[in-house]
């Protein structure tokens, strides 16, 4: 093992394991959300359902408003919690993103620490018709500037080479001023240490 993949060992582990602990609290919050939504929609029905006929007895009249009354009343606490949640889960894809950012900065930094460069590294693997290295380096540069919304020519080249055979989330114009930098660690199969390790190893011979 080359000691720059030893010596960051510690920091590359728990990366990985934060990002994996963030993406099962997100999940959480999603199946949370969800069940908030369809909550909501029950109670909007319902109040907007409860019509006021003429032709009812007083009594029935008085339940209907109670009813509608008390879906409005749950109707906006359940709005509550969907505000919260959601700006839970925003705050969740926030920190995902800068833990993967992170890991991929320690990645990047071996290539330029062991070869001075992109260039004189090994290619490693493929992703598709792109290189390990390539992906590494310039997914690094998106996650560090992606607040900026300009990307040199290499940058917008990779991800239009991603966006094309893998999918969409990679679209630099779809998600602008995102970085794409779990979906980058998601592409590159980084759910455990012992992938991340192999991929440096090629890397970092």
């Amino acid at each position: 093992m080359h000691q720059y993949i030893a010596d960051t060992e510690f920091a590359s582990r728990n990366l990985l394991q934060l990002a994996t602990e963030e993406e099962n609290k997100l999940e959480d919050l999603s199946a949370q959300l969800r069940g908030v939504e369809a909550q909501l929609s029950v109670h909007k029905w319902d109040f907007e359902s409860s019509d006021l006929n003429d032709d009812f007895s007083d009594a029935y009249v008085m339940g209907a408003f109670a009813r509608m009354a008390e879906a409005y009343q749950q109707a906006e606490e359940l709005k509550r919690q969907l505000a919260t949640l959601q700006a839970s889960i925003g705050t969740h894809q926030q920190a995902i993103q800068a833990i993967a950012g992170a890991l991929l900065q320690i990645a990047k930094q071996g290539i330029s620490v062991v070869h001075g460069g992109l260039a004189a590294a090994p290619e490693g693997r493929k992703i598709g018709t792109a290189s390990l290295k390539e992906v590494i380096w310039q997914a690094r540069n998106q996650a560090l500037h992606y607040e900026e919304g300009k990307f040199n020519n290499s940058v917008m080249d990779l991800f239009n080479t991603l966006e094309n055979e893998q999918g969409a989330q990679f679209s630099l114009t779809v998600h602008a001023y995102q970085s794409r930098a779990k979906q980058v660690l998601s592409v590159l199969g980084w759910k455990s240490y012992a992938t991340y390790l192999s991929d440096m190893q090629s890397l970092l011979p």
